[in-house]
């Protein structure tokens, strides 16, 4: 028997394999993912070179000018300036503010509530006096000192026997 390669003899054991339905299946799946990977891999990204437009330039351009010193923007430093110092004020400032308007009331508060008290007491003294005042022993000695005293004899007064006025009768005692 005449000796083979090994290549030839893979070769010939491959070909006369033949494949299960799995492994049929099996393949086209790797076919079809290598044909995905291909459209959306490199390949697909590769872009057709666009025509550039023409442009009609009607001026020169400018010259250009070689800067070595950049000038500091003054106005720009300013402004950062202006919004820092109103930026401190507001945050200083306004809280000192509403503290002495909060304080100033406070006060207010204070001088009201030392009022109503000094109010109160003032009218619970007069009430207390207007009550020894008003008492029935104190307006019988008043009455005494300025020489009133109960009536010794009692008259009563008769009413005449004339007719009485009409409410609309205008007539005053023979008028």
């Amino acid at each position: 028997m005449a000796t083979a390669s090994r290549s030839a003899w893979m070769n010939a054991w491959e070909n006369d394999l033949v494949l299960s339905d799995a492994a049929l299946r099996s393949a086209a799946r790797v076919t079809a993912r290598t044909r995905s990977t291909r459209y959306y891999g490199r390949e697909a990204t590769a872009r057709l070179p666009q025509p550039e437009p023409e442009v009609l330039r009607t001026e020169a351009p400018p010259e250009l000018k070689v800067v070595t010193r950049r000038r500091p923007r003054w106005g720009a430093i300013l402004v950062a300036l202006a919004f820092a110092g109103l930026l401190l004020g507001v945050s200083v400032v306004v809280p000192m503010l509403v503290t002495a308007a909060a304080t100033s009331v406070e006060q207010a508060v204070g001088e009201l509530e030392a009022r109503e008290q000094a109010l109160t007491t003032a009218a619970s003294t007069l009430s207390a006096r207007i009550s020894t005042l008003s008492s029935p022993e104190r307006v019988t000695e008043q009455a005494i000192q300025l020489g009133l005293g109960p009536a010794q004899s009692v008259h009563y007064l008769q009413a005449g026997t004339g007719t009485a006025a009409s409410g609309g009768d205008t007539t005053v005692a023979g008028r």
